[in-house]
């Protein structure tokens, strides 16, 4: 049986409609599993029930994490929230990270599993980083506009099989302070960290660039997809 991956959606402003970028499907499909979009909800009964049925998930990009999450006030460079989807997300983030449950976090997604772990965020790179690179090329979002070094002995590394990538940049938070138990498996040319995981788990891996959009054209960046599936098959959990 292909496994059964689940999607976290972004959420309209009116709380109406939930978002997906294809490509997210487009990925999980290619590496032979199946994708289903999760529900925009925080009934924990709902979400536990869904969590049951699900051989892995895949925590999307999207807005910012509400800084009460991490321990900070909110300041003004601080982008759109989406607090439900934050509390979805937190739940399912934490059952992963419990259970042993595959997971692959990306952007956004990273930074909820730093924060599940009790990192910290920078709210906006460039004001509280200003020697930073600029990360949010939203405009351009399959160029490879920057590298990242891979960490050695990491999974990420043994995925990829680089020792340098090239990759696209789509955020303007980042990873401040790593959480507990996490390695760094990449970093930007800047110093930002780009990769974590977390080593004594089956398959916890995060990216701050997004995988899904380049995986079409770049075979090292599909393999994070067959790499995340491989994990999820049934004869692999538990």
């Amino acid at each position: 049986m292909k496994p059964l991956i689940g999607l976290t959606p972004s959420i309209s402003d009116n709380k109406k409609l939930l978002n997906m970028n294809r490509d997210y499907m487009d990925a999980v499909q290619r590496s032979g599993a199946l994708p289903v979009v999760l529900p925009a909800t925080d009934d924990e009964s709902v979400l536990s029930a869904i969590y049951d049925r699900l051989d892995g998930i895949v925590f999307t990009g999207g807005a910012d994490l509400v800084p009460a999450l991490y321990g900070q006030e909110t300041l003004p460079v601080c982008g759109s929230t989406e607090p439900i989807r934050d509390a979805l997300e937190m739940y399912l983030m934490k059952r992963c990270l419990e259970d042993g449950k595959p997971l692959l976090a990306i952007c956004r997604g990273f930074e909820v599993l730093n924060v599940a772990l009790g990192g910290t965020l920078y709210q906006d790179i460039e004001t509280q980083r200003p020697d930073s690179l600029f990360h949010p090329c939203y405009d351009t979002p399959a160029a490879q506009v920057h590298a990242a070094s891979l960490v050695p002995d990491t999974r990420l590394m043994d995925i990829m099989g680089m020792k340098e990538i090239r990759v696209n940049s789509r955020h303007h938070q980042g990873i401040c302070e790593v959480g507990k138990g996490l390695t760094v498996s990449a970093y930007a040319s800047d110093g930002l960290i780009e990769g974590l995981e977390l080593p004594d788990h089956p398959f916890a891996v995060g990216i701050q660039w997004h995988p899904e959009t380049l995986s079409s054209f770049a075979p090292e960046e599909q393999a994070i997809f067959n790499a995340f599936r491989q994990a999820c098959e049934p004869r692999n959990i538990g």
